[in-house]
């Protein structure tokens, strides 16, 4: 957090008490437009499926393919073809269709001979696609790969395998019901495709012995698994033998499926094209495959008739610019498609919309579009997504119960401010154009198709970040939360990171990671999806972990103080570049090269094992251990230096329902159940060292990135830090802090610490992270009191303080002695009034100079409570906020 940011704060504690809502300044309401579609709909649609298929080739394919996919068009056989996505996908092959004649299909025929193939993979048996059709192709000069099986989980498998022998690398896997419910693997299909996953087919009570014997093979390669499908589709006994980590997207319905994975996976598809299909008969989805796939696009499943949940998912969730019919009028009806893409237009420059009144929104019961340019929406509350498609657009004070799609152009901006909504998806905007400010939701996606900059301030709060394209990621104060890279195959975004990142940025792909000058990254995860990925780190980093196979490069000059690596690693170091702590937990085969310097000395050119610390080395880095993969350094005498680290935390609660969680590095705790009187007396870390210190580099919160005033180390008493130590002057000289009252400081927010392990003759720990999930407050709690003072809240913009009676000469820098929780953060824009704090006679504009200039020998900590009595201080605008003092002690 910026300095001046950090000093928007009054005081620590008291700031987040108030600072609970927001209210604007109402203008003036204009009339919207009808509702129109916001979209003209293509129809890829012929007079059967077959035809289907051959127009979605051609409009895939225009011009010749080296080889097709040909499968069944005929629903008894369809399951046969549900693996075949994947394959298509990664051969950027048509899937076109055979029905069960002695000769091709016609509409088939035509577009072989436009495609011109040289081979085709058939993915069914003689006994559904004939062996005189097989002999057909031959006699076109195409040479038929029969990949169908004894039934249709042998299919799947030998699918599978041509994928893996076609240079997929196969980390992932998808187990769908074939039989029972075909829907289920469509919907997953196009996405499996896009990102090479295969698709098995299984009973319902048993895996195959065909589909066990091949996830077998490929099982000490595989960490990710996913079921589509319910218990009754697929048991929770076959769901358990799957290799890595598992997860389940189930409905109620095939089209409830369908959306569960559409937004579970919603990451691996991108923001724009989206292409319909009929659920029922499902072969035009199979058809539409690898165009999905090829753009990177989702497939939705509908019903003749819509469904008003299918409706309101896709319009709260999906973008209704670019939608797709696959198949003709009687399967997709233009009716449901309309229905999908209706929105209330706003086309008029300089507009300003919504309601006049604050405290009574406009509601909008539609998508809204806005796309004249210079145009603003103020209170107002969306039920479905709104489009901001012009230039310079602005909302304020909006809740969007959909998604906010923020698109105004390569050399667009846009500003959010106030702003409550599910979703924040930008696919467009200028080098620092998008403006995030005092907003809220669960998921922010960028999906730009220009270097974007997003700039998140104020009191912004985003769960969870995911960056999908080049940007320069902000964090100028707001919290972006849990930020991933994610893997768009084919690409290699550029993410440069600035600002403040107090919670790990995990990368999940090939990308160039940038930490900017003067920024705080706590840590880097790197966990691709595939063991291809490379990614680029360029410049200073507290703590990098690799989780899963990858290939690493540094820039020159770059930093990295810890690394450690829990799979196998190739690193490349350049010879400006350093590592200083290199650990391979577990021995994994990690490599580095490239002539930088590792664990205090020079990698060689070629790739080898890291190198240990030799006697009179420089750099004091670690050297890889034994078959436990400790690490330390070698000093004069030949001995090691082990380095400190964690294998469990627990949050210790008075009512002794402690909380234990294991691991290394990140510790999650969820304390949102437990009741406001409960209180956390402190943390119990246990690690491997005697005696160690804990560093406490920031504690964040609330959309306050650091709530320390400085780092804070406390020795480990028997392994426990108090949470007094840690936050002190919240409750003072009792047995923890309760419950209500860090849900009253940080609201509902997530508290996230992060810090270290240090301890003479060790050496320090990797980067440590710890989270507590307050949850809400179950009894509105609005005190709390220390041994200075009592704090209350008396409505959401006002505070009053009562000094305790023999506590008037004490300070504000009192209330922090011992504890670097900042009870007394005041900054810049305070508006003190006549107050007048020292005995030197500061106005409020010299102390405001003072403290923004850091006047040598100005103490602000000085100044004692008394001065503060009978006196009311506001700050802010629209709203200001009050904090009153009681004129006598209490």
């Amino acid at each position: 957090m910026s300095k001046k940011t950090k000093k928007k704060l009054l005081n620590g504690c008291l700031a987040a008490a108030v600072a609970l809502s927001t209210t604007l300044t109402p203008l003036a309401a204009y009339a919207a437009t009808s509702n129109v579609s916001s979209s003209a709909v293509t129809r890829i649609g012929g007079i059967d499926q077959y035809a289907t298929a051959a127009l979605i080739a051609q409009k895939g394919w225009t011009g010749t393919s080296d080889s097709v996919v040909l499968s069944s068009g005929m629903n008894y056989a369809l399951v046969d073809a549900l693996a075949a996505g994947p394959l298509a996908a990664k051969l950027n092959v048509p899937i076109l269709l055979q029905d069960n004649g002695q000769t091709l299909n016609a509409s088939t025929k035509a577009e072989l001979v436009r495609l011109k193939p040289t081979k085709a993979y058939i993915t069914s048996g003689t006994a559904v696609i004939r062996q005189s059709v097989l002999d057909e192709l031959k006699g076109m000069g195409i040479t038929p790969v029969q990949l169908g099986g004894n039934d249709q989980y042998e299919t799947s498998v030998n699918i599978a395998k041509e994928l893996a022998a076609q240079g997929a690398d196969i980390s992932q896997v998808m187990l769908a019901a074939g039989w029972l419910n075909p829907a289920d693997a469509l919907s997953a299909a196009p996405i499996a495709a896009a990102q090479g996953i295969p698709i098995l087919t299984t009973t319902k009570n048993q895996l195959p012995d065909s589909v066990k014997a091949y996830l077998d093979s490929i099982k000490a390669n595989v960490t990710d698994s996913y079921v589509v499908g319910g218990t009754a589709v697929v048991s929770d006994t076959v769901k358990d033998q799957l290799p890595g980590t598992v997860t389940r997207y189930a409905g109620q319905t095939k089209y409830d499926t369908n959306a569960q994975i559409l937004e579970g996976m919603a990451q691996d598809y991108k923001n724009k094209t989206v292409y319909v299909a009929n659920g029922e008969t499902l072969v035009d989805a199979l058809a539409g495959v690898p165009l999905a796939a090829e753009n990177g696009s989702p497939i939705v499943l509908v019903n003749q008739n819509l469904s008003s949940s299918t409706e309101a998912f896709v319009k709260s969730k999906m973008s209704t610019t670019d939608m797709v019919a696959l198949g003709g009028e009687v399967v997709v009806p233009s009716q449901e498609m309309n229905s999908l893409t209706s929105a209330a237009m706003y086309n008029d420059d300089s507009a300003v919309l919504g309601s006049t009144d604050g405290a009574n929104p406009m509601e909008m019961k539609d998508n809204v579009y806005l796309t004249g340019n210079n145009t603003s929406l103020s209170n107002a509350t969306l039920d479905y997504s709104v489009y901001l498609k012009g230039d310079n657009i602005s909302l304020n004070n909006v809740t969007v119960k959909g998604t906010v799609f923020v698109d105004p152009g390569d050399s667009g901006s846009a500003t959010i401010d106030g702003v409550t909504a599910d979703n924040i998806v930008v696919l467009s905007g200028a080098a620092n154009s998008i403006h995030v400010n005092n907003t809220e939701a669960n998921l922010l996606t960028v999906d730009s198709s220009s270097n974007v900059h997003l700039d998140a301030t104020g009191s912004t709060t985003i769960k969870n970040t995911v960056v999908r394209s080049a940007a320069i990621v902000d964090s100028d104060g707001g919290s972006l939360g849990n930020v991933s890279i994610a893997g768009v195959p084919g690409q290699t975004p550029t993410v440069e990171l600035k600002g403040s990142f107090t919670q790990p940025v995990e990368v999940e792909g090939s990308a160039s990671v940038k930490a900017a000058a003067g920024s705080s990254v706590s840590q880097i995860v790197l966990d691709p999806k595939s063991a291809a990925a490379q990614v680029t780190l360029n410049g200073t980093f507290a703590a990098v972990n690799v989780k899963a196979r990858a290939n690493v490069v540094l820039g020159d000059n770059s930093l990295i103080s810890n690394l450690t690596t829990d799979a196998q690693a190739n690193i490349q170091i350049p010879p400006t570049a350093t590592v200083n702590s290199l650990t391979d937990v577990g021995n994994n085969g990690t490599l580095v090269s490239g002539g930088g310097r590792v664990n205090g000395q020079t990698t060689s050119t070629t790739p080898a094992a890291p190198p240990s610390t030799t006697t009179g080395g420089s750099g004091g880095g670690a050297v890889i251990g034994g078959s436990t993969g400790s690490t330390g350094s070698t000093g004069s005498t030949g001995t090691t230096t082990p380095t400190l680290a964690l294998s469990s935390v627990t949050a210790q609660l008075d009512n002794g329902s402690n909380i234990t969680q294991t691991g290394q590095t990140s510790f999650a705790f969820d304390l949102s159940g437990i009741a406001d009187s409960v209180r956390l007396s402190g943390l119990q870390v246990s690690s491997n060292g005697t005696s160690p210190s804990l560093t406490i580099n920031s504690i964040s919160g609330r959309g306050v990135s650091n709530w320390l005033s400085k780092p804070l180390t406390v020795p480990l008493t028997n392994g426990s830090v108090s949470a007094a130590a840690l936050l002190g002057s919240l409750e003072s000289n009792q047995n923890g802090i309760s419950l209500g009252t860090l849900r009253m400081v940080f609201g509902n927010d997530t508290i996230t610490l992060q810090g270290n392990l240090q301890e003479t003759n060790y050496i320090s720990s990797p980067a440590v992270t710890v989270t507590i999930n307050l949850g809400s407050s179950s009894t509105s709690v609005t005190s709390i009191s220390n041994q200075w003072m009592t704090v209350t809240k008396t409505n959401p913009t006002t505070v009053e303080i009562a000094v305790k009676s023999g506590q008037e000469n004490a300070t504000l820098g009192d209330m922090s002695s011992g504890s670097s929780f900042d009870f007394a953060n005041v900054v810049s824009a305070i508006l003190l009034g006549d107050v007048n704090y020292t005995s030197n006679g500061l106005t409020a504009t010299e102390l405001q100079q003072n403290i923004l200039n850091n006047v040598p020998g100005y103490v602000f900590d000085n100044i004692p409570l008394s001065k503060l009595m009978g006196k009311s201080i506001s700050f802010g605008s629209n709203p200001t906020y009050t904090v009153s003092f009681a004129a006598n002690p209490v």
